[in-house]
Order: structure tokens, then C-alpha cells, then sequence
């Protein structure tokens, strides 16, 4: 098991901060040796395996309500949830435990109910009173896994054709070309050029493939959806080759480049723009987790294991690639440098730059890994601050503003730039000649209005991440009872919580 003891997340009325071992869980003057759950409590060291004399260092809060002050999880499958006070009458029933349902992905966090097959409650040895929860299900690493089964097709007959037709385009090299509609509308002749619809080739001539529009992933979700419905091994067979495909563009480094082979100009770089690489991550992620559409035996386990070591580069790439300016981690360009790690330009209005756009998923699938190392997690608190110092309060941004105005004053708003200067974080725009420009109308009218400048990216990240932090198995410890009761009748807080972080049994 890793480290025994997490760090505790406290929010809402009467809490606070604690780190480091808890105090030790006593019996009260109850046997429990036979109880089963505090046999494993005792072999984890939560419970002490000698009853200790009980240091009635806290009151019975004489006058005030009894909150909930700290939970902890322990094994993978306990929440010890600690009260600021001592009970005469404790009812474990008056806590609900509840876990966040949904990823970081979404930012729309959903709470559902745990459920409890055990709990008792005991003291601590500050006379304390402390519920003691075995809950139904195991907590896995620092998140929920997404609940995204899917159904039989309701035409299985076209969902069929529509995985024919990308497996068509596949090219040799076991890529697919931009213009993912345009592939499933039709099967491939045999004839055409399978890079018919961007007409990109390498420096060689070899037809590309690319990351690049949704591509490539998108029609390897959808071979893999019919796969788990028809058990056609041809699907199974196109989804390891482009599992190959991706590996491939994978720098040593373990960034993703967006095109494959190479084609000798900016599409060669470490691509977070449009969101080429974070796109296709979330489906590794689920592959190797077995979320729909791979919740079958479409990925062997040779594939899972080059699945996590293309993960395990990627995120190591990502946490370097970060921007510092003035000695602080900020966020990341659209495009940096496969072997410097350095932030470079797209195409000729795209300038080496701190991104307002692109740097938000980049942050999200930090957020999402499993295992959240200290430099994940210092990763993304410097770059939710950046989010927070960069912030365009009161205004809000208008594409194609027939007024010209474009940052229209809003006090409900707020806007964060497509583009920051890298040195001194001023926004930056520029038209097709490359100049940098600080005043958007200097920006001619087509690039001025065929682009998207400026956007509230950063609204609803900022506010979940300090509303409600690491929500990914997150559990809850929230007061929905009136049962218990201290010795002058008086019940617990009512709305009164905490909440736990996960840890690996």
C-alpha cells in the first residue's frame, strides 16, 4: 500500500487543515475483537492494537453543535470520519458519504451516495467521537473511473458500414487523413490518394497521417464500439495498428507530434492545438482502463502495457514542456519544441506563446492521472494561478464584432487572450506577415474576424478548482441526520462536511 495517511482536504462549516498520522483510534470500553472490520483496521494501523486510556482533551462542546473535522481513507475501502466534539449517542447513520461521479474532463462534477456495509463508532485518544465507515466499493487511485458504458447501436447495420468506411482509409502506415466526415460518408475506391482531403504529404511524399481535426481517434472509437458488438477480428487488427500509428508519433521525449511521417514544418512540433495530443491521451486513458468503446478484449495486455508507458512519457513531457517566465511555472504554448521542450509557432499569426486556449485540456488531464505526484499537482496550481493572474476581468470577447470593439465591457465576464507574450504575459495578436501586435485592430479585418482571439477559458476550471479542488474520488463526509447527540441534547452541525482523498489499498 502507499502512504498510510493521505493529506486532508477540508471544506465547508467547521473545518481545517491536517497533515501527518491521525490520532489513535481507541475501543471506548467496546469489544470488537471478532468484528472483522477492525481486525483489517488494526493489521493497516488505524486502530491501535492495545486499548490506550482515553485523554478527554476535548469537551463535550458545551453550548455549540457538534461539526465534522477531518475524514481520512484507509486500504482502499475505509473513511474514518473524526467529529470536533464527543457524542453521548453517536448514530453513524447521521453521515452520508458521497463521492464525485464524474472526471476532470467534463468539469461538471455529479455527488452520488456510497454505500456503507459496515460502520461503528469509538473514540479517540482526545475523547473525540469517531465514526468508522467499510464501504461497498473500491476507491482506486486519486479518481472515479468515468461510468461511460454504452448500448447496443440502435442501427448496428450502419454503425457497421461507418467502421467499414474508415477502415478503408486506414494508410499503410496506419494513420488516417483530416476530414473525418468525408471518410465515413463513403468507402475508399481504391484508386484516390488516401490523403485526398488535406493533400499533405511528408518530406519524402508519403501520404500523412494526423492527430490533427479529431482525427484518428475518432474512427478508432468508433471501429472499437462495432468490435465489442460483431467480434470481428479485421476491427481488432486496425485498432493495434493504430495504437502502432500513435506510437509513432510519439517523440522520445513523449510528446505527440501531429502529423506522421514528418512533414517538415510546424505540424512537426509537440501539438496541443486543437487538441491533437490531450485528444488522443484521453483515449489511451481509455483503453487502458476499459471504458467504452474498449470495454472488451479489444486491447491485449501487450498493448496496455505500451498504452501506460506512452502515458507515463507523455505526462513527463508535459510537466517539462511547462512555460517558465520570470522563474514561475505558467502554462503552455500550442506547439513546443519535441527535443528543447521550448514553446514554438503554428502558423504565421501563431507566435511562441503562453496559450489561454490550449494550456485548459492540458491542465484537465493532469488533473485526471492517476497517480498525482507533488509535481503534478505543483504543475497545476501554478497553472490555475496563471489562469487567476491572467485573468481579463468585467469584459467579454465578440468574434466578428460589427462594431469593432471585440473586448466588450461586461461586469458579469470574464476573458482570457488566445495568445500571451512569454516574458512579459501582455497579450499578443498578429496577422499572416508575422509581426507581433498589441491592439487587435492593428490585426487586419480577415485575421481579425476569421480568428478566435480571446475566450472565458479559464472560468469554470478557476471555479471548480477552488470550489471544490481534486474532485475525482473525492469522498464527502457530509451531516444529513439528527440522531446522534451530545450530552446536552444538542444534535450534530447539520450541512456540516469534510471531505478525503483516495489512496490505493
Amino acid at each position: 500500500m502507499k502512504g498510510l495517511f493521505k493529506k486532508i482536504i477540508c471544506m465547508g462549516m467547521g473545518c481545517v487543515f491536517m497533515t501527518g498520522a491521525c490520532v489513535s483510534l481507541v475501543f471506548g470500553g467496546k469489544v470488537y475483537s471478532e468484528n472483522s472490520v477492525v481486525k483489517e483496521l488494526k493489521a493497516l494501523g488505524v486502530i491501535a492494537e492495545s486499548e490506550q486510556k482515553v485523554r478527554y482533551k476535548v469537551p463535550a462542546v458545551e453550548g455549540e453543535k457538534v461539526s465534522v473535522d477531518s475524514a481520512e481513507t484507509y486500504g482502499g475501502k475505509y473513511v474514518v470520519v473524526t467529529l470536533d466534539g464527543r457524542l453521548e449517542n453517536a448514530d453513524c447513520s447521521d453521515i452520508t458519504l458521497k463521492k464525485y461521479s464524474d472526471n476532470w474532463y467534463e468539469l461538471k462534477p455529479e455527488l452520488s451516495d456510497i454505500e456503507v456495509v459496515n460502520s461503528f463508532t469509538v473514540l479517540n485518544d482526545k475523547g473525540a467521537t469517531v465514526f468508522v465507515y467499510e464501504i461497498n466499493e473500491e476507491i482506486d487511485g486519486t479518481r472515479v473511473v468515468p461510468d461511460r458504458t454504452g448500448s447496443n447501436f440502435e442501427d448496428l447495420e450502419a454503425a457497421v458500414e461507418l467502421a467499414d468506411n474508415y477502415l478503408s482509409w486506414q494508410m499503410d502506415h496506419s494513420g488516417w487523413d483530416k476530414s473525418v466526415d468525408e471518410q465515413a460518408a463513403e468507402r475508399w475506391n481504391g484508386i484516390d490518394p488516401k490523403n485526398k482531403f488535406s493533400g499533405w504529404s511528408s518530406v519524402d511524399g508519403e501520404p500523412i497521417g494526423t492527430i490533427d481535426n479529431n482525427s484518428t481517434y475518432t474512427q478508432m472509437r468508433q471501429i472499437a464500439a462495432v468490435y465489442r458488438e460483431v467480434k470481428d477480428e479485421k476491427y481488432k487488427g486496425s485498432i493495434e495498428k493504430g495504437l502502432d500509428f500513435i506510437f509513432k508519433l510519439q517523440y522520445p521525449t513523449g510528446g505527440l507530434a501531429q502529423v506522421y511521417p514528418r512533414r517538415g514544418n510546424y505540424s512537426d512540433y509537440v501539438t496541443f492545438n486543437d487538441n491533437a495530443m490531450i485528444n488522443t491521451l484521453i483515449m489511451l486513458e481509455d483503453m487502458e482502463e476499459g471504458v467504452y468503446p474498449f470495454d472488451s478484449d479489444i486491447i491485449s495486455d501487450e498493448y496496455k502495457e505500451k498504452i501506460e508507458n506512452c502515458l507515463d512519457k507523455a505526462t513527463d513531457y508535459i510537466l517539462k514542456a511547462q512555460i517558465v517566465s520570470n522563474g514561475k511555472l505558467t502554462a503552455w504554448c500550442a506547439q513546443h519544441d519535441p527535443v528543447t521542450y521550448e514553446p514554438r509557432g503554428g502558423r504565421a499569426y501563431e507566435l511562441p506563446s503562453i496559450s489561454g486556449q490550449e494550456s485548459k485540456p492540458v491542465i484537465k488531464f493532469l488533473m485526471n492521472r492517476k497517480e498525482q505526484t507533488e509535481e503534478i499537482k505543483n504543475a497545476v496550481e501554478c497553472a490555475i494561478q496563471w489562469y487567476k493572474d491572467s485573468e481579463v476581468k468585467g469584459y467579454k470577447y465578440v468574434k466578428k464584432d460589427p462594431d469593432n470593439v471585440y473586448f466588450v465591457e461586461d461586469p458579469d465576464s470574464s476573458m482570457w487572450h488566445r495568445f500571451y507574450e512569454v516574458d512579459i504575459n501582455r497579450a499578443i495578436f498578429c496577422d499572416r506577415d508575422g509581426v507581433i501586435k498589441y491592439d487587435i485592430m492593428e490585426v487586419g479585418e480577415e485575421r481579425r474576424n476569421g480568428y478566435t482571439w480571446a475566450g472565458a477559458w479559464g472560468k469554470d476550471i478557476i471555479e471548480i478548482y477552488d470550489t471544490i479542488g481534486y474532485y475525482p474520488n473525492r469522498i464527502e463526509a457530509v451531516v444529513t441526520g439528527t440522531n446522534s447527540k451530545t450530552a446536552d441534547g444538542k444534535t450534530l452541525s447539520e450541512g456540516s462536511q469534510t471531505s478525503a482523498e483516495g489512496e490505493l489499498g
